[in-house]
């Protein structure tokens, strides 16, 4: 049933009805209340509905611009990200190119030296045969040539730095890192550990490192003003031995091939076996698409060889003092 109801209808029944009764005043008044609280909650809750569907719509469009924002920081952002990272590949690449073109060829030929002068190191090592070490003779120019080319070369590398980019290539950082340790193995007390023979105020069985560079550059010469460096070969090398000058610039590398014996040269023939061990280092991380052939050097044998005592009382030191340089370039 419906009521419609307001306080001129509840008069006119009353009026109308003179006989009625205190309850029935009572019920009409309820039914009025009753009906009164149901147009209000009525109202309410369509102004509240109204209320709710403006702020839901002021929210939304709070959130569709805020969302509109994000995404337009976000597609900057990305488009700053590949744009960086765009620049970063092309410099990249452009920088291998320039490194490769720079640095390829004397890798190549480092890869080579490293080959010649372990297998030379590992020849000298063999008890069964005595060779003529006389630098005027061909076996003791070719040593010398030999120990030199991989020094000239590492430096010739070094140089490049000027014209290229070695933090882009990993393999390639570890050439300059090869002629560090090359340098370290001529010249440090890291291979002679404390040996009591070592003179550090003369080049007797050592080379001071700043000579190592001087003696380095000596090998290395240019056609033409406008000409890159290059390599003496050893023909130009054996030639030039004659000279006098020459022969003092290369030195202490002649006094130490002339005569060379393991026994009575001990910390030098040490220092030998640790830039072979580098170099077939270098050609285990990145010569083995070459296919070069490395004879077998037994360390341990060729350490008992100086016949020294301080070396053989301490030979596991030494062996992993000298062994310790074919991993020293692992990247």
């Amino acid at each position: 049933m419906s009521y419609d109801l307001d306080i001129s209808s509840i008069l006119a029944m009353l009026t109308a009805t003179s006989a009625a009764s205190a309850a029935g005043v009572q019920y009409l008044s309820k039914r009025w209340l009753e009906h009164r609280l149901a147009m209000n909650l009525k109202d309410y809750e369509a102004n509240l509905s109204i209320k709710l569907a403006a702020h839901k719509a002021e929210l939304d469009q709070r959130v569709n611009a805020s969302k509109a924002e994000a995404e337009a920081h976000l597609k900057k952002e990305i488009e700053e990200y590949l744009g960086e990272q765009s620049a970063e590949r092309t410099y990249r690449s452009e920088a291998r190119k320039r490194l490769y073109l720079a640095v390829g060829p004397l890798r190549f030929q480092l890869l080579i030296a490293a080959a010649e002068l372990a297998n030379r190191i590992t020849r000298i090592g063999d008890v069964n045969i005595a060779y003529d070490m006389s630098i005027k003779r061909y076996f003791g120019q070719s040593t010398a040539y030999r120990l030199l080319r991989v020094l000239a070369i590492s430096e010739l590398i070094e140089r490049q730095i000027a014209y290229a980019d070695f933090a882009v290539d990993p393999a390639m950082r570890s050439l300059l890192k090869f002629k560090r340790q090359a340098f370290q193995c001529l010249s440090s007390s890291k291979v002679s550990l404390g040996h009591p023979d070592e003179d550090w105020n003369e080049q007797t069985q050592h080379i001071f490192y700043d000579v190592l560079g001087m003696i380095a550059s000596n090998l290395t010469i240019q056609d033409a003003p406008n000409f890159p460096e290059r390599l003496m070969r050893f023909d130009e090398f054996a030639n030039r031995l004659g000279d006098a000058n020459f022969a003092r610039q290369m030195e202490p590398v002649p006094q130490f091939v002339t005569g060379f014996r393991v026994q009575s040269q001990s910390i030098l023939w040490l220092r030998l076996l640790a830039l072979a061990q580098l170099c077939i280092g270098l050609l285990e991380n990145q010569g083995s698409e070459l296919g070069l052939e490395l004879e077998s050097m037994n360390i341990e044998q060729m350490l008992r060889m100086t016949e020294d005592n301080y070396i053989i009382n301490n030979l596991e030191a030494y062996r992993e003092s000298v062994t310790g340089y074919r991993t020293s370039l692992a990247v």
